[in-house]
């Protein structure tokens, strides 16, 4: 073998452990169980709907429902050779359920009063309900609860136009919020991509790293490639330890519900960094007020944070 095929073979290894290290794959599996946590048919349903988007996209008069159902702010029959407006799509359709799995029953003060009491179990009970019709309109009706909650007239899914607002540096952006900042972080110093490369997926496969890495270069410049994005995330990891991060004093506190726990810490490091997991309660749900709902899980690690704290700062 020739060193110049070996080196060839050395760098396509090391981009794949890149790819690996880039993304979060196990995001949207722990969005599939919170989906199954309701029923097996929510989760089959979901399942079917995506396949059946991917099948309508194949032929105009598809398309063209798809558009209509879906209330595409831009005919999908226009931009379906542009795999990036498709790919931001089937990436948007799946952040419905995300969104929601993710701060599922959380207790946020400010949150709209529209999108307060949307939870998993109501996307399942839509995805489940056959009176709607097939499972791709059920799909379309979830999309329709959310657009309406957050008062939005029609689904924006271009990808330029995503791109365009994520450039924009104004203060009064909607993207200042946090959206940009975020972005940032992901394309310079850890990933975090919520791809969907794992498998079995049931909201297809049209977000793989690749769709991520090239929003970083869109947005930011060409130099925030898939390298640059695996040397930062090797630095990242160095200053911080990774998974066995030295620190005391520390809590970790993660829900099971929240897709984001199965990147974190859930069992404890050592005496001085324990870890809490709380069984049903999704992102941050320990950080917000609390409410008469709370779970029982919930109140008893608000009380043992709260001890731990105080025993660090002696009081």
């Amino acid at each position: 073998m020739s060193l110049s095929l070996l080196s060839s073979m050395r760098e396509r290894e090391k981009e794949k452990d890149g790819l690996e290290q880039c993304q979060i794959k196990e995001y949207f599996k722990v969005v599939s169980d919170d989906l199954r946590s309701h029923s097996d048919e929510c989760l089959l349903a979901v399942k079917q709907g995506s396949a059946q988007v991917e099948t309508l996209l194949k032929h105009i008069v598809g398309q063209r429902t798809l558009s209509k159902i879906f209330r595409l702010c831009d005919p999908v029959e226009k931009t379906v050779d542009n795999p990036l407006d498709v790919s931001n799509l089937f990436e948007t359709l799946a952040g419905n359920f995300a969104g929601v799995a993710q701060y599922n029953k959380d207790n946020r003060i400010g949150k709209s009063s529209k999108s307060a009491n949307i939870t998993i179990d109501t996307l399942c009970d839509i995805m489940t309900n056959q009176t709607i019709g097939p499972q791709v309109r059920r799909l379309a009706a979830v999309n329709d609860l959310l657009l309406n909650a957050y008062d939005q007239e029609c689904l924006d899914y271009k990808y330029n136009t995503m791109i365009d607002a994520m450039r924009n540096v104004s203060w009064d952006s909607e993207v200042s919020e946090g959206g940009r900042q975020w972005t940032y972080q992901t394309c310079t110093e850890f990933g975090f991509f919520q791809t969907s490369t794992y498998k079995p997926q049931i909201f297809g496969d049209r977000f793989p790293i690749d769709f991520f890495v090239q929003q970083c270069t869109d947005i930011f410049g060409a130099r925030y490639n898939m390298t640059f994005l695996n040397k930062a995330i090797e630095r990242t990891n160095t200053l911080y330890g990774a998974l066995n991060i030295e620190v005391s004093n520390v809590v970790f506190v993660q829900g099971s519900v929240d897709p984001w726990h199965a990147l974190g810490i859930t069992k404890t490091i050592n005496q001085g960094a324990p870890a809490i997991y709380i069984k049903g309660t999704a992102h941050c749900a320990n950080m917000y007020p609390r409410s008469a709902k709370d779970l029982p899980q919930l109140k008893a690690a608000r009380v043992e944070i709260q001890q731990l704290i105080g025993s660090w700062l002696d009081l």
